[in-house]
């Protein structure tokens, strides 16, 4: 039997036996640095009624599979330049950049320019690293704290009383990670945050 089939086996086995949650199992298929964001972020976007949104995801398509849309697309940057959307026509309710944002030469003109794509009152959800290794994606630019996103998003033109940030991260997810990405063991990590040690940022703001 191949070791992916032995895993599955065994986490059903310790649901079936009540030892672990489906949950918890659902959790050990992530990198340990993005399940509590996943989680947070979902929970965001759940209440803002995702069935009535048009939403584009860029470089992505863990949403696809998330939530139910109104509609969904996904584009790939670089190949999708949102630093250059000047014969871009379409425009959407939500727009969702993973991890992406920090891969971004000029990121205030990236966000103006989701701004110009999103109807009004339209969302941004994005998430970015804060303590965690270089990763070129072809390059890696910038870092942001929960307090410097905030400001970041204010400058771009989103609405001072609906941007909502989070961060989470622990000072041994920080030093797991420094050179892999690590999968979530329920038996080895912690889930605790220590707002010292953010491992990574994220928010959900709002056009006027």
């Amino acid at each position: 039997m191949k070791i992916a089939k032995i895993k599955t086996v065994i986490k059903r086995m310790l649901v079936q036996s009540h030892l672990f949650s489906e949950k918890t199992i659902n959790r050990t298929r992530k990198h340990w640095i993005r399940v509590i964001c996943d989680e947070e972020t979902e929970k965001l976007v759940l209440n803002i009624k995702p069935e009535s949104l048009a939403v584009l995801e860029i470089s992505g398509r863990r949403w696809e599979k998330v939530s139910s849309f109104k509609s969904y697309e996904h584009r790939n940057y670089p190949e999708f330049d949102i630093l250059n959307i000047e014969n871009y026509l379409k425009t959407y309710d939500m727009i969702i950049l993973e991890h992406v944002l920090e891969h971004i030469s000029n990121p205030l003109i990236a966000l103006k320019n989701i701004h110009k794509l999103l109807n009004p009152k339209g969302y941004i959800l994005l998430t970015t690293p804060f303590l965690v290794k270089i990763h070129f994606a072809p390059e890696d630019y910038t870092r942001w704290s929960k307090t410097g996103l905030k400001q970041i998003m204010i400058d771009t033109g989103f609405d001072l009383n609906k941007i909502i940030v989070g961060q989470w991260g622990n000072i041994n997810c920080i030093k797991a990670n420094f050179t892999k990405w690590v999968k979530y063991n329920p038996f080895l990590h912690s889930l605790k945050n220590d707002d010292k040690f953010p491992a990574v940022i994220w928010c959900l703001a709002r056009k006027y």
